[in-house]
């Protein structure tokens, strides 16, 4: 079982560099945490006090560290530069695949699918990237990246970042939230919007069964500073229709 919290430290010089939000999970006893100064770093909490002798690995990474995600035994981090590394946690001597990002744009979110088989990738470019574990030709085929959060005004496109993005733990369907203030639900072409929220949606989290959905309302900060609605969690309801894939309809054969 995984477990996401808030926010913990690196001590890199006399600097303390900030872990990212959802950067650090728990798990088989497990700590790891991920950085702007440009680590990975694995921890035992039950270890003797002390941060050295709790401290299992340290893995650099080519760049700051993003945004983090773990199925099964793999665990995806994405950097700065577009850089993506997957570990397989049995064996975090190097990353099992060192890949670069589909996205032309900074990486804003990483989300590894329930069903282990690969993971989607978000980008300040108002774009989500389906990608795929599977390194041979059938399994690369599968991939594909798709627009969200944008609006048209007076002509002209508007993109917003994708902060944030969360599928749900029954059907695999998908949220991503954007610096546009809107949660939208995804099931193939099929999208779900949810009303406006009063600022930037920053993360997003299902409960273990999915009947909920936990949206933090913060400004992320994209247009400098100005002034914005206050941060907030909004802990909302949710429908099975709003999340359950919708039945594919067969053209019937040709005769």
């Amino acid at each position: 079982m995984v477990f996401a919290y808030a926010i913990l430290y690196h001590i890199y010089g006399d600097v303390f560099c900030s872990i990212a939000e959802n950067l650090l999970y728990i798990i088989l006893g497990q700590v790891i945490t991920g950085s702007w100064d440009k680590t990975l770093k694995c921890w035992d909490p039950r270890g003797a006090s002390g941060q050295e002798r709790s401290l299992i690995g340290t893995y650099t990474q080519p760049e700051r560290v993003y945004s983090m995600s773990l199925v099964g035994n793999r665990l995806v981090v994405a950097t700065a530069g577009r850089h993506v590394n997957v570990y397989d946690l049995r064996n975090m001597s190097q990353p099992e695949q060192r890949r670069e990002s589909s996205l032309k744009y900074q990486t804003r979110c990483v989300r590894c699918y329930p069903n282990g088989t690969g993971y989607a990738l978000s980008s300040v470019e108002g774009r989500v990237a389906m990608e795929f574990f599977d390194l041979s030709e059938a399994g690369q085929s599968k991939k594909y990246a798709f627009k969200c959060h944008r609006k048209t005004e007076a002509g002209k496109d508007i993109v917003y970042p994708v902060n944030a993005i969360a599928f749900h733990p029954i059907y695999g369907t998908f949220a991503t939230g954007g610096c546009d203030g809107y949660v939208n639900v995804w099931d193939g072409d099929n999208k779900k919007e949810y009303p406006k929220y009063p600022t930037s949606i920053a993360a997003l989290s299902f409960n273990r069964d999915g009947r909920l959905l936990a949206v933090a309302s913060s400004y992320t900060y994209e247009d400098g500073d100005k002034p914005h609605a206050l941060d907030a969690i909004f802990v909302r309801s949710v429908n099975e229709v709003e999340v359950k894939p919708k039945p594919k309809v067969l053209s019937n054969p040709a005769a």
